[in-house]
């Protein structure tokens, strides 16, 4: 079962500092450890799409995902910011040897002496 963190963001909140919350109390890392989310998104382009209406209503109904800190964010127009671990990818080990340049002119109908430098 994976971890999941949500957090509600209030009328006058940040929807960034949620997002950063959210995977930060998930990772067990401290906010000022983590890579800046701008670099992840466009951090003002989330705010204008997430921010509520002056009455506090949501302007539309829409979520972004994306992956923050090996944390697969979502951030929804309901106020709520969920991060989950993302999944292990696996690694892949292929049972043929690395193909050298000598191999690849061979296989192309070049020559197979070829000088490699």
């Amino acid at each position: 079962m994976s971890e999941c963190q949500t957090v509600c963001v209030s009328s006058e909140g940040d929807v960034c500092f949620a997002v950063i919350d959210a995977v930060s109390e998930l990772t067990a890392t401290d906010p000022l450890e983590l890579e800046p989310l701008g670099a992840v998104v466009d951090t003002d382009a989330v705010e204008t799409l997430f921010d509520s209406a002056p009455s506090g209503t949501v302007r539309h109904d829409a979520s972004l995902s994306f992956r923050y800190e090996n944390c697969d964010v979502t951030v929804g127009s309901d106020g709520t910011v969920s991060a989950t671990r993302a999944a292990t990818t696996a690694t892949f080990e292929s049972e043929y040897p690395a193909a050298s340049a000598v191999d690849v002119g061979s296989a192309a109908g070049g020559r197979g002496d070829a000088d490699v430098r």
